[in-house]
């Protein structure tokens, strides 16, 4: 099972207090490259399509302010185009560039340590998961790339599939989301590979379109959108022993792992002139039950309009973070204590935030 170390001692906040000034994009000297050891968390911004626009963001969750296009001072260089994965795995930071077609390891102050690009004519690279020293990287056109989580060298691969989406490593085994053959043209299949050796061992059925695949407290869950017509999207639960799926909640964008064993989640609806319609939700996996009382108690309007890109929880008081955007403009993140209660917003230095890391 991963978990997240999410806790840092008070001596974090103290030597914040006496060294962080709240960012800007202008000055580059009031945007100290602080050390890692103060604890940041890393926003990644996907960008806009074919902008060339990803890169990291990096925030202090105790201040206000934002280190916008910290991969970029770091290295030297832009990040390329769509980021579509980012996560922590024993000290490094894995990032997949879709539009760019590669995969690069950071160390954790974002300077990148190695990179893997995919050649031309394969799919783009989409979602990621690392296990015991390997990254597994899923792509368009039904192609899943084993590589070594130092060197990131090729190792092996999977051919199988239409376009995979969501992949997660478990007991050897990986469930990867074989999403969908082309344009509204949906597949209802969960692939099970070996990941020893890189074959098909099975496959689970799962609602239309799976896309987003988590294990959170040992369990599997997937997301499938199904077809934005008459089949909902849902969340479900994976019985792997049995090879079954279970739909638990419909209209589901995203989840998370919460506090005190619960699941938070966002549903995401539509009123009849396709404005988004967000509530939030959450799941007990223990008794298998269902909360309409959000986990948010003081959300603004903007979160239940928007369409929300991040949710996440983290940092060393395990704030919760919600990011949306307006598909053009930079997204907004929003923090909120872990009670609910909102405590500051901010740019998320870029477009599209999809995902946070949190380093202690």
């Amino acid at each position: 099972m991963r978990t997240r170390s999410l806790l840092c001692t008070m001596l974090c906040s103290l030597i914040l207090g006496m060294s962080f000034t709240a960012c800007s994009d202008d000055d580059d000297d009031d945007n100290p490259i602080i050390d890692p050891v103060d604890y940041p968390a890393y926003i990644l911004n996907e960008g806009a399509w074919e902008a060339n626009n990803a890169n990291i963001s990096r925030f202090f969750p105790s201040y206000k302010g934002i280190d916008s296009d910290y991969y970029q001072k770091v290295n030297g260089k832009l990040m390329g185009d769509l980021a579509n994965a980012m996560m922590e795995e024993d000290n490094n930071i894995y990032v997949v560039i879709g539009g760019s077609k590669y995969v690069a390891r950071l160390d954790l102050n974002c300077v990148e340590q190695a990179r893997y690009s995919f050649p031309e004519g394969e799919g783009e690279p989409r979602c990621i998961d690392v296990e015991d020293g390997y990254v597994y990287v899923t792509q368009h056109g039904g192609q899943v790339s084993k590589l070594d989580a130092q060197t990131l060298k090729l190792v092996s691969t999977f051919k199988g599939g239409d376009n995979l989406e969501g992949i997660v490593e478990k007991d050897g085994k990986l469930y990867v989301a074989n999403a969908w053959k082309g344009v509204y043209d949906f597949n209802k299949e969960l692939l099970v590979i070996n990941a020893e050796t890189m074959t098909k061992t099975g496959s689970i059925d799962v609602v239309l379109n799976p896309v987003q695949v988590q294990e959170i407290d040992d369990k599997i869950y997937v997301i499938s959108q199904g077809n934005y017509e008459d089949v909902q999207a849902v969340l479900q639960v994976i019985d792997t022993k049995a090879g079954t799926s279970k739909v638990i909640v419909k209209d589901v964008d995203k989840i998370i792992e919460g506090h005190n064993g619960l699941i938070y989640g966002v549903r995401s609806t539509y009123d009849a002139d396709w404005n988004t319609i967000n509530s939030f939700f959450t799941y007990n996996p223990k008794k298998g039950t269902i909360s309409e009382t959000s986990f948010l108690q003081d959300a603004p309007s903007s979160i239940s309009s928007t369409a929300i890109y991040l949710l996440e929880v983290g940092g060393y008081a395990d704030f919760i973070y919600i990011g949306i955007s307006d598909y053009v403009t930079n997204g907004t993140i929003y923090q909120f204590d872990a009670s609910g209660k909102l405590l500051q917003s901010f740019d998320s230095g870029g477009i599209n935030p999809n995902a946070m890391i949190f380093i202690d």
